[in-house]
């Protein structure tokens, strides 16, 4: 796909500035059987629309014997990369990292779990045993989202029918994070977790990929007081484009996806705003995929009643992040603020928690 044009300001802007995508959902979509020719198109794409920084899914709350899939899938992502791209992506292991890429016009990439049940090895002697994080951090994980819908061992997901808070070894999970220097990740969490793991952490947490709930009134989606919240630990919540949480009509436009910028920047400020689009390359595959699984999707409802039961999802596509440039520009947005919007901000929180 080419990139639309935009006005001449943007383009200099986007060009010097630092473009950071929070969110593509990566081996979770490859796992099922999509489209791996998708896949393999999926990162030049955001290098031609001008992005310097991806975060990309290598695991998550979803398989048996997690901790051994998990290093699988590691040890695939990490092959991938180097084999497929090896003069596009650099695979990040310092914050330095991210402005050396940027330098030689290379793609950062980082990798993030979507749930907390990799760190879960089931020991006998400790079954609340945190060494896994470092083991992650140092493979290249740098955030991981502490729950994926549902309930797991760490807190309760967004769309469970209780609200419980973080359990023991959620408490203990977020504390070695913070030492270690993994990022909390409070995306598809429940309220009451969210709300204690960003009390409870001493750096930045960040919402990776979560709309404004003020906005769309959809369990997926975030409340005022969460994005708050975030801002006071000096985090990011990061506007998302999957369409069935963008709007009723599954429409991830522009102008959809900007109501929400616009939302949460009048709410705190734009240092605390950023885009993790979760893009996936092989959309009707996912379309697909999230209307089998009910149970996951939509527990205690219908796929209809979630905005699932589509034709096709719709997905905010990497060539549009200069289009986004130039709507907070055309919208008065000063050139600082859209700057930490695009990344400068998330460079700012993973700065702030990653390992010097």
């Amino acid at each position: 796909m080419q990139t639309a044009p935009i006005s001449e300001r943007a383009a200099r802007l986007r060009a010097d500035a630092l473009v950071w995508d929070g969110c593509i959902s990566w081996i979770s979509m490859e796992m099922t059987g999509a489209s791996r020719a998708f896949k393999v198109a999926a990162l030049p794409r955001y290098v031609a629309a001008g992005c310097n920084v991806v975060s990309l899914t290598v695991s998550g709350d979803f398989g048996v014997d997690p901790v051994r899939n998990t290093v699988h899938w590691l040890a695939s992502e990490r092959r991938f990369l180097k084999e497929t791209h090896p003069d596009l992506c650099l695979l990040v292991d310092t914050a330095e990292d991210i402005i050396r890429a940027k330098r030689e016009g290379k793609l950062a990439v980082t990798f993030h779990f979507q749930g907390c049940m990799p760190f879960y090895g089931s020991r006998k002697e400790d079954p609340i045993d945190t060494n896994l994080v470092q083991l992650y951090y140092d493979l290249g994980v740098r955030q991981a989202l502490l729950a994926h819908n549902l309930r797991n061992m760490v807190a309760d997901g967004c769309k469970e029918r209780g609200d419980g808070g973080l359990s023991e070894f959620g408490i203990r999970l977020v504390q070695e994070m913070n030492r270690v220097g993994m990022v909390v990740d409070c995306t598809h969490t429940g309220y009451c977790s969210t709300m204690e793991a960003m009390e409870l952490t001493t750096k930045p947490a960040v919402f990776s990929h979560s709309n404004c709930r003020a906005i769309f009134d959809h369990p997926r989606n975030i409340r005022d007081d969460q994005i708050a919240a975030c801002a006071r630990t000096g985090g990011v919540a990061c506007v998302t484009g999957w369409g069935p949480i963008v709007n009723p009509e599954n429409v991830s436009s522009v102008d959809a996806v900007m109501r929400h910028i616009d939302h949460m920047v009048n709410l705190v400020g734009a240092a605390h705003v950023g885009i993790g689009l979760d893009f996936v390359y092989d959309g009707s595959h996912t379309t697909e995929r999230v209307k089998a699984q009910p149970h996951v999707y939509a527990p205690g409802r219908t796929s209809r009643e979630l905005n699932y039961d589509v034709a096709l999802m719709d997905f905010m596509q990497p060539e549009a992040l200069p289009l986004l440039t130039d709507a907070m520009l055309e919208r008065g947005y000063a050139e600082g603020d859209v700057r930490g919007i695009l990344g400068e901000s998330l460079y700012r929180v993973m700065r702030a928690n990653w390992a010097a």
